[in-house]
């Protein structure tokens, strides 16, 4: 009779402490869920980061300049709560900071998809489309995740200061200086080569093909681009967006396109939602001769003298509006 009792109390304890590593483990795994789901969030939205850019400067809230450093601070801050949760560092500030995050980022989904009506909301980069309300179920089952970890306990470990240190300093590095802001790229890249030919522009420019797109009483932007070049569909796709925000008139704006078909130049117009846009085909020949081989380039009309010529990186909203408002 005492063996049964004895080996019923172990059974017991042993059923115990199973369900207490069962709960322990779960509780880990809803953790690890919501750690990883904001780094995997940061780092693909950072590898299709300009197009998250232009998401958020759509909103209006910001300039152009500002909106590429909120979105850098938003994904460096995303990155290491993501970072601070999986390794449970200063994990009661880390646990409040998510909570609040996510809140906020269903409120903000709430109003997208009031105002706006569903659209890929770019929380995965252009990796995994998400709408609004699927993309604000999934903060709803993060909070749910998060809520019964909250009283975890901080990690003790020598490795600590490390990863602190060694996950700040690579966000802040890759986020700031490995993709830098077109601001920084042109500080730090900058192309001193001559993007400008002007002798062979005269000689194109008069051809009375092109020369009625020139008009000497306003002032204009020239786009030299081609069909095919993904740096080109990046910089129409960012002017567009200057232009879109701060209601430009389209009039003076031209641009010249080197491409095989017109097949490819609607497809062009499509990717960079430049439809109203005024586009002209251009030979290939006489755009490299133009841009020095260049592309893109955007040339600044004074009342149609040539006045400057930049790459898309070096595109200023606040210039683009004071230049093309005059």
């Amino acid at each position: 009779m005492l063996f049964l009792q004895k080996l019923s109390r172990e059974c017991f304890t042993s059923l115990k402490e199973n369900k207490m590593k069962a709960k322990e483990i779960m509780l880990h795994t809803m953790r690890c869920l919501v750690a990883c789901t904001f780094i995997a969030s940061s780092v693909l939205k950072l590898l299709s980061l300009q197009n998250f850019e232009l998401y958020v400067y759509s909103f209006g809230i910001f300039n152009y300049v500002t909106t590429t450093f909120v979105v850098r601070v938003l994904l460096v801050v995303e990155f290491l709560l993501g970072v601070g949760l999986l390794f449970k560092i200063f994990y009661k500030q880390v646990w409040w900071s998510t909570l609040f995050t996510l809140i906020g980022f269903s409120l903000f989904l709430m109003y997208v998809a009031h105002f706006r009506g569903s659209e890929d909301c770019h929380c995965f980069g252009d990796f995994v489309e998400l709408d609004t309300i699927p993309s604000l179920i999934k903060n709803v089952i993060l909070i749910a995740l998060l809520l019964p970890v909250r009283k975890q306990e901080e990690w003790r470990h020598d490795l600590k200061p490390y990863i602190v240190t060694i996950s700040c300093s690579a966000a802040l590095f890759v986020a700031f200086l490995g993709y830098p802001m077109n601001s920084m790229y042109s500080i730090m890249f900058r192309n001193d080569e001559e993007r400008f030919n002007k002798e062979l522009y005269d000689k194109v420019i008069s051809n009375p093909e092109y020369g009625n797109a020139i008009d000497s009483t306003t002032n204009q932007l020239l786009a030299f681009v081609s069909s095919t070049c993904k740096h080109c569909k990046a910089g129409n796709t960012i002017l567009q967006a200057i232009i879109s925000n701060n209601n430009i008139p389209t009039e003076n704006i031209t641009c010249f396109i080197a491409s095989k078909n017109d097949s490819l130049i609607d497809s062009f117009r499509i990717i960079t939602k430049t439809e109203k846009l005024h586009y002209k085909r251009a030979s290939m020949g006489a755009l490299i001769g133009i841009t020095n081989g260049l592309f893109p380039t955007y040339l600044f009309l004074e009342k149609g003298i040539p006045s400057k010529a930049v790459s898309y990186k070096d595109l200023d909203e606040q210039e683009i509006v004071d230049f093309l408002k005059k």
